[in-house]
């Protein structure tokens, strides 16, 4: 009888080789001519049905297409695979990894084999030729998907150790959240990682307004304490919080004209975090406030022919899905226009609520920041799963405990008489679906490219840049037998 261990090998072997392969030998992207500067805008957490909510969203309540349609039809776009190296659902951390390496790893690492083998990334390789370089995020500056553009490091979440090499490397520009990685009072061993960017001449600002008066040419700017407040509460809730548009606009500016082009990745990175909370009005939010910051990439790639830009999530998150009510479902578009009430993400509301909230208070600030009225018997579901009384039964989808149970009780009404957002989520985790991609510059042949590997995208840089490199490689049956 074949071992257990034995037989997760040979699933491996087969599973993952067989039917999960990467694509980068067939560069089925190629670049059309070379590209003097790079700008790679990821998503995070964004899925095909988070663009069909925001895009009937956008046009029946403001009037007008997204930029990112305008992307998929002017450009050249198509779904890209997500999976990584030993798993068919990926974290952020070697999602990111693909792109910059050109390689799969384990889940959990950045541009790192579990060997503790490193791997080159794309902005080591645009700076060895000159480039300049950046990274833009309204996560903390030191998360997964900005860091494995820079850090090798086997855990994603020793962001202290990510702050250290940033330091090292010196991309030009580093903006988005993420004090405590820097600041000596909040890092466990009081380094000051601020210091080393001073000493070298660059401008480091820790508030929003410096941040906005700053002109200068090269800047570390960690603008709040953990990661950027969302979208919808510095929208409606008068948080004070920079606007996705302009960090990424202060970071084009600052790199624009570099003698040698630059190389310049800007995450939209709380799309994922609103989705992991299964939280529809802030994921819409952060989507918009993408959207404008897309906008304004497209009109420098059209004004900046030299430039290719490059558009991708890095995996789903949330398993969202918006479904059919009334009859005939004709509904459906009508209820999803609740987002319309939607004025406050859960973290506000989780903050406002307390740790002990009273049922009438719970349904009080429920319908102010969602529009939504609770029966008892929600608001009492709700009351437990903050006193640590109530788990929802699905612990493996929804581990996120109490925020799953207020996306939980925010479900609901009847198929006649809807009175809550029609948009159902299949968990707090990743997903393991293809994804969103697109490619839009001067030469790029607006016509769809199909299916695509993670790892292709970082040939199309390499190739747009005239650069011929390929990292080692690793096969999942190594990978995995660091685990055993």
């Amino acid at each position: 009888m074949m071992k257990r261990k034995e037989f997760l090998k040979t699933g491996l072997a087969f599973g993952v080789g067989t039917f999960l392969p990467s694509f980068n030998s067939r560069k089925p992207i190629s670049a059309i001519g070379k590209a003097r500067n790079i700008i790679f805008f990821s998503y995070d957490g964004f899925s095909w049905e988070d663009f069909s909510s925001a895009q009937q969203f956008s046009r029946r309540n403001f009037q007008k297409p997204l930029n990112l349609e305008k992307l998929f039809h002017r450009g050249s776009a198509g779904s890209m695979q997500s999976h990584s190296l030993t798993s068919m659902v990926t974290d952020s951390a070697a999602a990111t990894t693909t792109w910059s390496t050109g390689r799969k790893i384990v889940n959990g690492s950045l541009s790192v084999f579990p060997d503790g083998e490193e791997l080159t990334t794309i902005l080591e390789l645009a700076k060895a030729k000159g480039k300049a370089t950046g990274i833009v995020s309204n996560t903390t500056i030191t998360h997964a998907t900005p860091a494995g553009w820079i850090a090798k490091h086997l855990n994603r979440r020793d962001e202290e150790n990510i702050a250290e090499q940033y330091a090292a490397f010196k991309a030009d520009v580093m903006i988005g959240g993420g004090i405590e990685a820097f600041a000596p009072n909040l890092r466990s061993d009081g380094k000051d990682l601020f210091k080393p960017f001073v000493d070298d001449g660059y401008s480091v600002v820790t508030d929003l307004d410096n941040f906005r008066m700053a002109q200068p040419d090269k800047i570390l700017a960690v603008l709040s304490e953990d990661h950027v407040p969302y979208e919808i509460d510095r929208r409606f809730r008068g948080v004070s919080a920079p606007t996705h548009r302009e960090m990424a606009e202060k970071g084009l500016e600052i790199l624009d004209g570099s003698e040698n082009g630059f190389v310049l990745h800007i995450e939209t990175g709380r799309i994922d975090h609103a989705n992991h909370r299964t939280d529809a009005g802030a994921s819409l939010w952060e989507i918009l406030a993408a959207d404008e910051t897309l906008g304004m990439l497209m009109d420098y790639v059209d004004k900046t022919p030299e430039t290719v830009l490059i558009m991708a999530s890095d995996h789903g998150t949330g398993g969202a899905s918006v479904y059919g009510v009334g009859e005939r479902y004709r509904s459906s578009s009508e209820i999803h226009d609740l987002l319309n009430k939607r004025t406050a993400s859960f973290s506000w509301i989780m903050s406002e609520l307390g740790r002990n909230p009273s049922e009438e208070f719970i349904k009080e600030i429920i319908n102010d920041a969602t529009g939504v009225e609770l029966s008892d018997n929600n608001a009492r579901m709700l009351q437990q799963a903050i006193s640590g009384e109530f788990v929802m039964p699905d612990e493996a989808a929804f581990p996120r405990q109490p925020i799953a149970t207020l996306g939980y009780v925010l479900k609901g009404g009847t198929n006649d008489v809807p009175t809550h957002l029609n948009i159902n989520f299949g968990t707090t985790q990743h997903t393991a679906g293809a994804v969103p991609a697109a490619i839009y510059g001067n030469g790029v042949d607006a016509k769809p490219f199909g299916l695509i590997d993670n790892t292709d995208l970082f040939y199309l840089m390499t190739d747009l840049m005239g650069i011929d490199y390929q990292n080692p490689e690793m096969s999942p049956e190594k990978a995995v037998s660091f685990y055993e």
